[in-house]
């Protein structure tokens, strides 16, 4: 949300006639500078979303008042024009200077800015299916979403349409990406819902605002980042959550800061767990995939430090599921002494507490710890496409290239052994992906 800046008191006095301040004898511009409005101003909320591997929140600051910026716009002063102000400057002393125009610095910006996201293959490229499956699904589910459709397909075409290459080289787009969304805590979906079923007197669904959401229940967000989850949730209501087609259930995914291959270069292990993309590399290449440069978020690269860490001061080897345990107590630690990160206290109110002395004995703080515990468990939803893969009478509110993706793919897995005992199949017909 956004901050804004005001005095304590924006109290202005009211602004005499014309008539009474001449009988005074004061001037109105002295009246004026006395009446001084003080200054009200209203930052951003975050309409852009930082882009790159870290994570920033929004920086809510509870003193937001919008009341204050109308009341403010109601005391400004605006003095009438005079009839001297209201003639027309005529003359050559009037005229604009303006500089004589340069028209080189003109034609040099005849560049294209123009940037093409995908253009067929001139080579043969009609199957697509095999494509979807074995490159675009495995970047979906790998990074949640995070790296949109067109992204992938751009990549892939800057590397000659070769899906080792586009593999290898994939996560190098979250460097110009949008940061990570994080998922919200138990108490903000609980807000949030609490306003999405907001309903009138006879019952319909009332329109909140995207600021009112951000305000009351995702004050740590950014507003394009509450925008986008907003038309998320609401697809996801429209479409339901189950998903009756085994096809596109959703694969066991080993995070990147766990994958064997991807942090070998940082953190020595045994573990012959791998990602979705290391494991479709060496699915479609044949070897194992280079990770010579492999990128990660802030919050991988410091987990990955801190696994690293566990290990050396035990002297042993630490499992993903022991690290993650060691992780989650050390959380848990920490909230029961009632000690919260800048962000936390975005999300957690005072008033929340069940207990909200100063002074607290110990088992007060452990019964506000464990209220914490409770309130800042994450809620995820889920991925934000590939739902509901057996209904074809959601063609108008499905997503035309996520439909597609799940009827070529659904369709390939109930014909595979037909076509492959079949001794000359017959060659499918280019199939364009509506976009």
């Amino acid at each position: 949300m956004s901050a804004i800046k005001s005095t304590s008191s924006i109290t202005v006095p009211a602004k005499k006639s014309r008539r009474l301040l001449q009988k005074s004898g004061c001037k109105e511009e002295e009246i004026l500078e006395t009446a001084s409005v003080p200054f009200v101003t209203a930052k951003t909320r975050g309409t852009k979303i930082p882009i790159g591997l870290g994570h920033t929140h929004f920086p809510f600051h509870e003193q937001v008042s919008m009341k204050a910026i109308r009341e403010q716009a109601k005391l400004e002063v605006k003095t009438a024009p005079t009839a001297k102000d209201n003639n027309v400057k005529v003359g050559e002393e009037y005229q604009a200077d303006l500089p004589e125009f340069n028209p080189k610095l003109y034609d040099n910006d005849e560049r294209d800015r123009e940037e093409a996201m995908w253009t067929p293959s001139p080579k043969t490229f009609h199957d697509h299916e095999s494509y979807q499956a074995a490159y675009f699904l495995p970047i979906w589910y790998q990074f949640e979403g995070q790296i949109p459709f067109e992204v992938a397909l751009q990549n892939l075409m800057h590397h000659d349409y070769d899906i080792g290459k586009a593999l290898e080289t994939i996560d190098q787009k979250l460097k110009i990406l949008p940061q990570k969304f994080k998922n919200l805590t138990k108490i903000q979906m609980k807000k949030f819902k609490e306003l999405y079923d907001t309903k009138n007197k006879q019952g319909s669904r009332v329109e909140v605002p995207t600021r009112k959401f951000q305000e009351k229940a995702m004050r740590n967000y950014h507003i394009a980042e509450t925008q986008n989850f907003y038309h998320f949730f609401e697809n996801q209501a429209l479409q339901g959550s189950s998903c009756t087609c085994p096809v596109l259930a959703h694969p066991e995914v080993v995070p990147r800061w766990a994958c064997g291959n991807c942090t070998k270069h940082l953190k020595p292990t045994t573990s012959e767990d791998q990602c979705l993309i290391c494991l479709n590399y060496k699915a479609v290449m044949g070897t194992t995939r280079p990770a010579s440069n492999p990128v990660f978020t802030e919050d991988e690269y410091q987990k990955i430090l801190d696994w690293k860490q566990i290990e050396a001061r035990e002297r042993r080897s630490v499992s993903k599921d022991e690290f993650e345990g060691i992780q989650k107590q050390k959380k848990i630690d920490r909230l029961l002494r009632n000690e919260l990160t800048e962000e936390e206290r975005l999300i957690i109110e005072p008033g929340q507490f069940p207990h909200k002395k100063k002074h607290l004995t110990e088992a007060q703080m452990q019964e506000n710890g464990w209220n914490l515990v409770e309130q800042l468990e994450e809620c995820p939803l889920g991925l934000p496409a590939f739902r509901q893969c057996n209904c074809d009478a959601r063609d108008i509110i499905e997503n035309p290239v996520a439909l597609e993706i799940r009827k070529a793919i659904k369709r390939k897995s109930v014909d595979k052994d037909n076509q492959v005992n079949e001794p000359n199949p017959a060659k499918k017909p280019r199939r364009v992906i509506k976009r």
